[in-house]
C-alpha cells in the first residue's frame, strides 16, 4: 500500500506538467528615433505587448498602429492604434499625455501578421511587425507571409518558431520522468522482497 501511494505521489508532477495551459506574457518594445527593439514579436492570445517611446528628440511624438488603406491615419474599420506617444509627460498638467502603448491581445478576431506603421510628427515612418497566434498547443502558429495590412508580396519573412512548452515545464516533465521511473523501481523492489 505504501509503495503505490509512494508512487502516486511521484507521478502527480508529471501529470500536472502535461495539463499546463499558456500563462499571458507580457512584451516591451522600444521606440527609438528610426527603429523598434525588437523589430517584430509574436504573441498568442491573452499575451500584451507594450510599445515603450524612447524618442527624446524636441516635439516628436509617435503613433503606431495599423493603417490597411494607406490614408495616413488608423481612423477607418478594423484598423487600430497607440494614439500620439510622448517621450515625456508632465503627469500634473497633462492628464491624457501617453509615453506607452499597452495592446492587450485578448481578441481571437486579431490572430494573423500584422505590419503596422510608426508614423512620427515630423513625417518618418517605421514599419513593425505583429505576429498573433491562437494559443491551441497544436504548435501550428499563422503562416509567415499572409498579412492584414499594407504588406510587400515579394518580401518572405523569416519564419519564427514558438516553443509551446516554456522551460520550467519541460524541466517539470523531466522531474516527473525521473520520478516516475524511480517510483516504477521502488515498486518493482518492493514487490519483488515480499516475493
Amino acid at each position: 500500500m505504501r509503495g503505490t501511494l509512494l508512487a502516486l505521489i511521484l507521478v502527480f508532477p508529471l501529470l500536472a506538467g502535461m495539463a499546463a495551459a499558456h500563462e499571458p506574457d507580457t512584451f516591451t518594445v522600444i521606440v527609438r528615433e528610426d527603429s523598434h527593439s525588437p523589430l517584430a514579436v509574436s504573441l498568442v492570445i491573452n499575451d500584451t505587448v507594450q510599445y515603450y517611446n524612447v524618442d527624446n528628440r524636441t516635439n516628436i511624438t509617435h503613433n503606431i498602429g495599423l493603417d490597411i488603406n494607406g490614408d495616413g491615419d488608423f481612423d477607418d474599420e478594423g484598423e487600430f492604434s497607440s494614439g500620439i506617444l510622448q517621450s515625456e509627460c508632465d503627469w500634473e498638467n497633462e492628464t491624457d499625455c501617453r509615453v506607452a502603448w499597452i495592446f492587450v491581445i485578448n481578441d481571437t478576431a486579431l490572430v494573423g501578421n500584422y505590419m503596422l506603421s510608426d508614423l512620427h510628427s515630423d513625417g518618418g515612418e517605421v514599419e513593425v511587425y505583429l505576429n498573433i497566434s491562437t494559443d491551441d498547443h497544436g504548435g501550428s502558429t499563422p503562416v509567415i507571409g499572409e498579412c492584414l495590412g499594407d504588406c510587400i508580396e515579394d518580401e518572405s519573412e523569416p519564419e519564427m518558431k514558438r516553443s509551446d512548452q516554456s522551460d520550467l515545464q519541460k524541466g517539470l516533465m523531466l522531474a516527473g520522468l525521473m520520478m516516475f521511473g524511480g517510483a516504477s523501481a521502488l515498486l518493482v523492489a518492493t514487490l519483488m522482497q515480499r516475493a
